[in-house]
């Protein structure tokens, strides 16, 4: 075990070493290259070549003129900059006033993603002028050279004495280029303008969100503050907060369009998104045509979703992809998202969970309605709390109607989903009652806050239960095809991949849920910050200086790149049918496999090291040394590994193969970068140095074909009739039923023998099969002869005795 370590360290060392070097190498060259760019020096173009290039710089003045023509989008912008100034300063004025009225934390969640969205709308209008100033200069650094060279090559026109005709020409270019920079320069500072004012709508933006922030994070909205006095001295009067209402749509509705534009790169990668979905379910979906048979290891509902409701899936994970990608969409839409997502939650949830909790989705949705309306309706604060209170009687007798009678039921359920939610159920009664009481005696950020917990959490576990079936079922379908399209597989092997893969989807799923559950709680930012403040905690240990923040990115990028290498072994090493539609030879994939592990690796190691701070450049000398080093001391490390790149490259070995080195013979199970494991048919594994594969006689049975000619040897005696022999071993070979009938079995004559006429017969079978045909062909001989009266010899030798000795008498006594 310590020297397989060893040897694998040593292994990556190199690898390391080697990329590093070749890194360095390249960044001179790039050093190189990109300095020989920087310094091209405008010349004079010689007079043989002026009408030549007069034509070409028609062409690029023509081109110019087009790539500097107003954009459109400039133009909107532009023109929508004015009214939006506007309507982003009332909207300011209308948030400082709305912040001065203390309104609860639902309104002020609402106000800030509103102000989020506004402000991804003018980033969006800044990254737009710079892409285009970026443009821009681009050009003008193209028509910055080509007019120095129209110059130095008018003033050598002019020296040579060039005709009139021609100078006149080269002037005109010349004059084209100077116009064509004094646009792009008049544009690149109409656009920095511009940029400038948005700028500035920006900064507001990001003042009025800093300033909602810091407003919720004032005592005010503290879970323990007692905002409202109790519900029987609250006065029912209007108040002047009420007058006090942001509405969005009041102008922003006119400029929809243009917000949509926001997301328009958004859009076509949503749209590809959904068609790759519709590409890989429909493949799984193929697999169950084709390996039906092996649908017995298969979970109850995989195939029902897959294969029966291709179409549910596909729509419920286009609109989950839809909220990861569009975080900033308006409330309205957000909503009317998550409305839908629930509803096809409905078919994908019901099947698994028990008959009395069917209608438990229904639920959810009639809560989710109820938190939504919040969001639209301004209400005055006795009419908010009046709601809530409405909202935790809805709650109760909604735990009521499930969950009645609960020792019965907690004893009926089966399913996982239903005896978690059974033993939840104190805990919604104890925050029930906490938010009602709570409203009653006026704390009311309490009240929001179990609220949330009861109403907004099942909501988000009912959807995210819905996503890990799926999920699953997805996986089931991946494991299926993959194993079911090899000729065999370790069934254990796969149930053992299917725990283990479920094991990390469900942990995975269950951070993520825990995370949004914080963020719907408003707790997320305040702990991100904690631990964020923790992680990028400098110390320092003598002249060292780091952070766990970056031992963590560290330990995260080489664990990922880990990862991901272990994901290209699976599909590309062992799934058959993984490159199938390139019909690549065999064994190529393992190539591309390899090849792909080591660059990730690679990269991942120098990705993870400047997560560190570390500076790649300091490395070189060592590297030199180092390599100095492996080249006399580590000889033997780096033939192996050659001769393993020759091995996965020139293919003479594949995994699968029967192959017979050093009177060694069994299967290859690995070939590996240092080392290959060959399995005997002995049950033993044994780990070859792939220099010894390379160097050495190698004999690969199954290389080109898996098909072994057998022989077997056989004599009769000399009373036989060989023709009937030849003929009895013929019908032997042809009636088993696992022999090649092209070629054909042949049956031949040997010899004349000492004691036997000696046959032989010569028959082409599967390798795997090779012995026990021989053996079943050979048993069939024997009951043949048997039947015909044939007789087998064996070994016969006569002795002549020539002189006996004689027998002692008495008197020789």
């Amino acid at each position: 075990m310590t020297v397989t370590f060893l040897t694998k360290t040593k292994t990556s060392c190199f690898l390391l070493i080697l990329f590093f070097s070749i890194n360095s190498f390249a960044q001179n060259n790039a050093t190189i290259v990109n300095d020989s760019i920087y310094k091209e020096i405008p010349k004079a173009i010689p007079v043989v070549k002026i009408i030549e290039e007069i034509e070409i710089a028609t062409e690029e003045i023509k081109e110019a003129r087009r790539k500097t023509q107003p954009k459109s989008f400039i133009v909107d912008i532009d023109s929508i900059y004015p009214s939006y100034k506007t309507f982003i300063l009332n909207k300011r004025q209308q948030a400082l006033e709305f912040i001065s009225s203390e309104p609860n934390k639902q309104k002020v969640n609402n106000l800030l993603n509103e102000w989020k969205r506004y402000h991804d709308y003018l980033k969006s209008w800044e990254t737009t002028i710079n892409n285009q100033l970026e443009k821009n200069s681009i050009i003008l650094k193209d028509i910055t050279f080509n007019e120095k060279t129209w110059e130095l090559t008018l003033l050598d026109s002019v020296y040579l004495k060039t005709p009139i005709e021609i100078k006149t020409n080269i002037s005109s270019v010349l004059e084209e280029f100077k116009v064509i920079k004094t646009i792009i320069i008049s544009q690149n500072n109409e656009n920095l303008v511009l940029e400038s004012k948005i700028n500035y709508l920006i900064f507001t933006a990001t003042d009025i969100i800093e300033k909602i922030e810091d407003l919720k994070n004032t005592n005010v909205y503290n879970i323990l503050h007692k905002r409202h006095s109790a519900l029987w001295n609250t006065s029912f009067k209007k108040t002047k907060s009420s007058d006090v209402t942001i509405n969005e749509n009041a102008y922003f509705g006119n400029i929809s369009l243009e917000f949509l534009k926001t997301f328009e790169k958004l859009f076509y990668l949503f749209g590809f998104l959904v068609l790759a979905l519709i590409y890989f379910i429909t493949y799984l979906k193929k697999g169950f045509v084709l390996y039906q048979k092996a649908e017995s290891n298969l979970k109850k509902d995989t195939k029902s979703i897959i294969y029966k409701q291709p179409w549910l899936v596909i729509v419920f994970i286009s609109l989950i992809v839809s909220k990861v990608l569009f975080l900033n969409l308006p409330d309205l839409i957000n909503d009317l998202l998550t409305l839908l997502l629930l509803i096809f939650t409905i078919p994908i949830v019901n099947p698994t969970i028990s008959t009395k909790f069917k209608k438990l989705v229904y639920i959810v949705i009639l809560f989710f309605i109820l938190d939504s309306a919040k969001t639209y309706i301004w209400f005055e604060s006795y009419q908010y709390r009046i709601y809530l209170l409405i909202e935790a009687f809805l709650v109760i007798i909604s735990l009521y109607y499930f969950t009645h009678p609960y020792r019965q039921l907690k004893a009926l359920v089966k399913t996982k989903l239903s005896q978690f939610l059974i033993k939840l159920t104190p805990i919604f009664y104890l925050l029930i009652i906490i938010s009602i009481i709570s409203n009653i005696i006026g704390y009311t950020n309490l009240t929001d806050i179990t609220l949330k917990i009861c109403t907004q959490g099942i909501v988000l576990s009912i959807i995210f239960y819905g996503i890990l079936i799926v999920i699953e079922t997805i996986s089931d379908a991946i494991l299926h095809r993959h194993y079911n399209a090899k000729e065999s597989y370790d069934s254990s092997m796969k149930l053992n991949v299917e725990t283990k893969l479920t094991k990390y989807i469900r942990l995975t799923l269950f951070v993520i849920w825990l995370l949004l559950f914080l963020q719907v709680l408003d707790q997320l930012k305040s702990i991100l910050n904690f631990f964020g403040d923790i992680l990028s905690e400098p110390y320092n240990i003598g002249s060292i200086t780091f952070t766990i923040g970056s031992i963590a990115g560290f330990l995260l990028i080489l664990i990922s790149s880990f990862l991901i290498t272990k994901l290209i072994s699976f599909a590309l090493d062992e799934g058959e049918n993984t490159l199938k539609f390139l019909h690549l030879p065999k064994g190529i994939p393992r190539a591309i496999s390899v090849v792909l592990r080591y660059l990730i690796l690679a990269f991942g190691v120098v990705f993870a090291l400047s997560s560190l701070g570390l500076d790649l450049s300091e490395f070189n000398l060592m590297a030199g040394a180092l390599g100095l080093g492996i080249g006399f001391g580590l000889q033997n490390v780096i033939s192996n590994f050659v001769s393993g790149l020759i091995l996965i490259f020139e293919r003479p070995i594949l995994p699968g193969d029967t192959v017979e080195v050093n009177n060694l013979m069994g299967t290859v199970n690995k070939i590996g970068v240092r080392s290959s494991k060959v399995s005997t048919f002995d049950g033993a594994d044994v780990v070859v140095p792939n220099n010894n594969l390379v160097s050495n006689d190698l004999i690969n049975w199954t290389l080109s074909s898996s098909l072994k000619r057998t022989e077997i040897l056989i004599g009769t005696s000399y009373d036989s009739n060989p023709n009937q022999v030849l003929e009895i071993l013929l019908e032997c070979a042809n009636n088993y039923p696992d022999l090649v009938k092209d070629p054909e079995p042949k049956a031949l004559f040997s010899d004349f023998g000492d004691n036997s006429l000696n046959f032989r017969l010569r028959f082409w079978t599967h390798f795997s099969l090779s012995l026990q045909a021989k053996s079943d062909i050979s048993i069939a001989i024997y009951n043949k002869f048997k039947e015909h009266n044939i007789e087998i010899p064996f070994p016969q030798q006569d002795v002549y005795i020539k002189d006996f000795p004689k027998p002692e008498t008495d008197n020789d006594k």
